[in-house]
């Protein structure tokens, strides 16, 4: 099978390249020549000549790039897992596989590689690779998320590992992410770059180390991402890998809210809360902080002590605690909701759909086998679809 040739290939990279392997070959060949490794690079790529191959590039490089309409059906066949549709699609224009178009599901402007990560498609994100996939990304339009930070936040170490031994790039965010301090120190000598999310560096920190040199550089504990959340906010969400974190900010005088110690299922120090404040058992972000990290002792705790079991969120798409459960796949919590009192009929603000809806629209996006069977279970509610 010959290699795929990246899409918008450039003739001076296939140059270079051709150039290096002569010097690799001369070392037991002195009598090689450039044209006979500018054939077989050329071969490689399914070309049967070097002169063939470069009409290919001149010409690639000269046609239009894919209209916006065309990208955006390419991005959502990847999105949905069409890899038929997908294939087909790269062998008619191979500069889709590095297209930047809209997203298939919300906002930004990712590329197909971001959206088969996202979906935890295995099968398109090899095919994509092959096919000359950008493995580092072109990323400023999506919020600065790179393939590498998306398989962390996709928990996908098998993704990740492909992709780090195609020596991808690992900046300041991706190294935080990987909790490899000796490089965090390396890279913070050269500045903070581009903050995902626009909201603060200090949200991607992962270890105790990597807070305190960002806190000596200043960084901000308030700065809010475009979601509303802080840093400790977001390590709030990151389950057990949170929890240390999270003391290490409040040890450095960083306050924690309610809902940060609902999503870590920290029962004792929301008790000793509700001691002092009543009304914290009756907040709405605390009782979706515990549904939504699946901490459904707590939630049942929280209920007996006036908790609304159809709390909702007061940001995105206003949606209610059974929705999360729903798009999460958490039967259990589900039926644990519904038993509380939850709403199936319930809709959220900006789609105006059911649990149900979600769940069916979260087995596509998020290829969770799980909320298949959530959608099952909620079909048989009365008012459920």
């Amino acid at each position: 099978m010959p290699n795929h040739l990246p899409a918008r290939a450039s003739l001076e990279w296939l140059r270079k390249t051709a150039k290096q392997q002569l010097r690799v070959l001369r070392e037991t060949d002195p009598s090689a020549k450039l044209a006979d490794v500018q054939r077989d690079l050329a071969r490689d790529y399914g070309f049967a000549s070097w002169r063939k191959l470069k009409a290919h590039v001149e010409a690639s490089r000269e046609a239009p790039p894919p209209a916006e309409e065309e990208v955006a059906a390419f991005l959502r066949a990847v999105g949905e897992g069409e890899i038929e549709r997908v294939r087909a699609a790269i062998a008619a224009r191979p500069d889709l596989v590095n297209a930047v178009g809209p997203h298939p599901f919300w906002g930004g402007q990712p590329q197909a590689l971001h959206v088969a990560i996202e979906t935890k498609r295995r099968d398109l994100f090899d095919l994509l690779l092959e096919a000359g996939a950008d493995i580092d990304g072109r990323n400023d339009l999506y919020d600065h998320w790179s393939p590498v930070m998306l398989t962390f936040s996709r928990d996908r170490p098998d993704m990740r590992a492909t992709l780090i031994a195609r020596d991808a790039r690992i900046g300041l965010v991706e190294a935080m992410m990987m909790k490899d301090d000796a490089r965090v120190d390396a890279l913070l000598q050269g500045g903070l770059p581009p903050i995902p999310n626009d909201g603060s560096i200090l949200a991607f920190a992962r270890t105790p180390f990597a807070i305190d040199r960002l806190l000596a550089l200043g960084a901000s504990t308030t700065g809010k991402d475009r979601w509303g959340s802080t840093p400790i906010d977001v390590m709030s969400r990151l389950g057990a890998e949170g929890r240390p974190l999270v003391a290490h900010m409040i040890a450095r005088g960083v306050t924690a809210s309610p809902e940060d110690y609902a999503r870590l299922g920290d029962r004792d120090r929301l008790e000793t809360l509700i001691a002092e404040r009543p009304e914290v058992a009756r907040s709405d972000a605390v009782m979706m902080g515990a549904a939504d990290f699946g901490h459904r002792d707590l939630v049942r705790w929280l209920a007996e002590r006036g908790a609304n079991p159809n709390a909702r969120t007061s940001a995105q798409s206003c949606q209610t605690a059974l929705h999360s459960a729903a798009w999460n796949g958490d039967l259990e919590m589900v039926r644990l909701l519904v038993a509380l009192g939850a709403d199936p009929a319930a809709r959220d603000a900006q789609y105006d759909n059911t649990p149900l809806g979600w769940a069916e629209t979260s087995a596509t996006i998020t290829n969770n086998p799980r909320c298949e069977e959530v959608a099952a279970w909620l079909r048989t509610l009365p008012g459920g679809g």
